[in-house]
C-alpha cells in the first residue's frame, strides 16, 4: 500500500523531486521506491524525454486504477459507526463559481460554523481541470450548473436561478423600469469569463446559440468584480438574479428584468461515487439541502415572478408609491 501511494505521486507529478515534496520523503527514498516499482511491473513507468519526464504506456494506464484504489481505501479508513459534526475536524475541498460562494456557500459556512465549529472548508474556483479533480479526488465536492455535470458520479439538485440585468443607478438607464430588446443589444456589456480556458457563462452560451451578439466591451474574470466595473458607466451586466439582487443591496446599482429570453438554470452538488456512503459527505449534503430550501423560501416571491414588481429596486418602488399618493 505504501508503494501505491508513492506510485500515485509519481504518476501525477511525473517527477521524483516533486513526489518527494508531496510525500515528505527524501529524494533517495523516493528513487528507491521507483526502482522497486519498476522491478515489480517490469516497466520503466517514468522516463526522461529531453528536459522533462514522460510516462510509459503502462504508466499512463495505471493513473486511474491506482487513484481509484487509494480513494476506496480512504473511504474505508474514514468509515465510522456514527458521525458527530460538533466534534469533527473533517476538511472538505469544494470547487464552485464565485457566484455560488457568494449566494449559497457563504450561508452554508455560517450554518456550519455553529453546528460544526472545528470543520474546515477549502473553497476553490471551478476551472478546466474541475472534472479531473473530482475523478482523482483532489476535489471532494463540486457545486456546478446542470450543463457542467461530470458523468459517472452521483449528483443532487440544489437550487434554481434566472438571469436579470444590472445597470448603474445614475446612468443612462436610471429612469427605466425595463429594457427593450433593441436597447439591450445596442448597449455595451460587461461579461464574465473565468479559468485558464476562459470559460463563458450560461447566458452567453444561450445568446450565442440564438445567433445574437452582445457588445462585450469589458470581460471580468469573476462575478465579484462586476459591481465596481459597472458603477459610473452606461454598461449592462447580465447576472444570475440572486447575485444581482444581493449586489443592489451593497452598491448603487439598479436591477432590471432581462429583455431577452434566457432559460432558468440549476446548480447541483456532485461528489465522487466512492464517497456515496461517507457519513460526513451525507451530513454535508443534508446541510446543503437545508440551506437551499431556506434560501428558496426566502427568495420565492422574486424568483417565481417575472413581473416588473419582482425586479424593481427599492428606490423605484418608493418613487411609485409617492406618485400614487
Amino acid at each position: 500500500m505504501n508503494q501505491l501511494v508513492v506510485l500515485d505521486a509519481l504518476l501525477s507529478t511525473r517527477s521524483v523531486s516533486k513526489s518527494s515534496e508531496r510525500l515528505f520523503l527524501s529524494q533517495p527514498a523516493t528513487s528507491c521506491a521507483l526502482a522497486r516499482l519498476r522491478e515489480y511491473f517490469e516497466d520503466d513507468l517514468l522516463v526522461s524525454v529531453g528536459k522533462t519526464n514522460a510516462l510509459t504506456p503502462l504508466g499512463s494506464s495505471l493513473i486511474k486504477p491506482v487513484r481509484d484504489v487509494l480513494l476506496q481505501v480512504q473511504t474505508i479508513t474514514r468509515a465510522r459507526p456514527s458521525f458527530d459534526p460538533s466534534t469533527s475536524t473533517r476538511k472538505f475541498t469544494i470547487e464552485s463559481s464565485d457566484y455560488v460562494i457568494n449566494v449559497f456557500l457563504s450561508e452554508v459556512i455560517r450554518r456550519a460554523s455553529v453546528v460544526a465549529p472545528m470543520m474546515e472548508f477549502d473553497l476553490r474556483s471551478i476551472n478546466p481541470q474541475t472534472p479531473d479533480n473530482l475523478e482523482n479526488g483532489d476535489a471532494e465536492i463540486l457545486i456546478i450548473p446542470h450543463y457542467a455535470i461530470v458523468q459517472g458520479h452521483p449528483k443532487e439538485e440544489l437550487f434554481e436561478d434566472k438571469f436579470s440585468c444590472l445597470v448603474c443607478a445614475n446612468g443612462a438607464f436610471k429612469d427605466k423600469e425595463e429594457l427593450t430588446t433593441e436597447e439591450y443589444f445596442d448597449a455595451n456589456h460587461i461579461s464574465v469569463e473565468w479559468g485558464g480556458g476562459r470559460r463563458i457563462t450560461f447566458d452567453t452560451r444561450v445568446i450565442a446559440a440564438g445567433n445574437k451578439h452582445r457588445k462585450q466591451t469589458v470581460v471580468a474574470p469573476s462575478f465579484s468584480l462586476v459591481p465596481e466595473l459597472l458603477i459610473g458607466t452606461d454598461l449592462i451586466a447580465t447576472l444570475p438574479h440572486r447575485l444581482a439582487a444581493k449586489i443592489t443591496r451593497q452598491f448603487p446599482l439598479k436591477l432590471l428584468p432581462c429583455p431577452t429570453e434566457i432559460p432558468h438554470f440549476t446548480e447541483n452538488v456532485q461528489w465522487h461515487k466512492f464517497r456515496d456512503n461517507d457519513p460526513s459527505v451525507l451530513w454535508l449534503r443534508q446541510l446543503f439541502q437545508e440551506t437551499a430550501a431556506s434560501i428558496k423560501e426566502r427568495d420565492s416571491a422574486p424568483i417565481k415572478s417575472s413581473s416588473k414588481r419582482s425586479v424593481k429596486t427599492p428606490g423605484a418602488r418608493t418613487g411609485a408609491a409617492k406618485k400614487a399618493r
